[in-house]
């Protein structure tokens, strides 16, 4: 076995020349469709031919499920780079990749941030133009349906919570409308990154924000962040939009809010038991609901492929784990 080996599960669908180049140069075993039962099968059997050191899963692949000791607890000890696809680390069981396997995790952003953050301000514009009820109202004949006058994106204050990828790309293009933005992070963004959004606590933005938009990762910190008391903070009549995750949302909350009224609108991508969201946002004219396919286009294919090929090629030459979200 060569000095460098590594999996690819899923099959490659769109950079194939590039992928074989990689192959070329170092050892490479590509599995094609393999659900996450024929990968329990397979990679016991791939860990006890050899010493791969990697492992990558291609978005054109089924899902293979939470990434924890029972899929890759037949790697210990050889094991070192793992790369997922997208943006999500939630379902990888963290403390065991980081501690016991003592691997990188990387994910692959970049491919999926600009379509997602494209889905974020899209449910932006919705809420704040209320296009799932006037469109409703249209098609059930009853014209304007007595939506009466909406907002208007230049009166907006748009209120983003995390600052990432993702959030910068929705920072852009909702200025593009008219809209002021203010943002809330772990820490605040250099100065020259900010490009005019303003850096406040969590707190000042439940309190001021008129559309608030969730583009954090879900992490213990980040599970249910926003709940019943968030909501209460919040000002009446604000809308929410979410394409994180569904459990950085208290759903059971969310939908509380929605039928009192305090909450006016909302646009999500995700739940908090999916497929199956809360019946109510399901039937409501309050939001906008979207089945988890903010990076659904068909560019991301290819992009993803790349940027997961990019990220192995540089760990290969220089020992480097870039977009890795843990330190083993």
């Amino acid at each position: 076995m060569p000095k460098h080996a590594a999996i690819i599960s899923g099959p490659v669908l769109k950079a194939t020349e590039e992928w074989k180049e990689f192959s070329e140069k170092y050892e490479v075993t590509f599995l094609a469709d393999k659900t996450r039962e024929h990968l329990l099968e397979e990679l016991p059997k791939l860990a006890a031919k050899g010493t791969y050191d990697a492992i990558a899963f291609l978005p054109g692949g089924p899902w293979q499920g939470p990434v924890n000791a029972e899929l890759l607890g037949a790697f210990d000890g050889s094991l070192k780079y793992i790369n997922g696809q997208g943006a999500g680390f939630d379902h990888v069981d963290m403390e065991w990749v980081t501690k016991k396997l003592g691997a990188f995790y990387v994910n692959s952003p970049n491919a999926v941030s600009h379509p997602t953050a494209t889905t974020t301000t899209i449910l932006i514009l919705d809420c704040i133009r209320w296009t799932t009820q006037l469109e409703l109202s249209t098609r059930r004949g009853d014209w304007k349906g007595g939506a009466g006058l909406t907002n208007d994106t230049r009166d907006m204050l748009i209120g983003i919570v995390g600052m990432g990828t993702i959030g910068k790309i929705v920072r852009d293009q909702i200025q593009a409308f008219g809209s002021k933005v203010i943002y809330s992070n772990r820490r605040r963004l250099p100065e020259s990154e900010e490009n005019g959004a303003k850096f406040v606590s969590l707190e000042e933005l439940l309190t001021t924000a008129d559309v608030i938009s969730l583009n954090c990762p879900l992490t213990p910190e980040t599970f249910h962040l926003i709940g019943e008391k968030e909501f209460a903070k919040m000002k009446k009549g604000v809308m929410i939009v979410n394409t994180s995750r569904g459990k950085v949302i208290d759903e059971p909350a969310l939908v509380a809010a929605l039928q009192s009224g305090h909450v006016a609108r909302a646009g999500l991508d995700v739940f908090e038991n999916e497929p199956h969201p809360h019946p109510f946002l399901l039937t409501s004219e309050q939001c906008t609901v979207f089945p988890h396919h903010g990076g659904g286009t068909q560019r991301v294919i290819r992009d993803a492929e790349l940027e997961i090929l990019g990220n192995l090629r540089t760990f290969y030459e220089t020992g480097y784990a870039q977009n890795a979200v843990n330190s083993p």
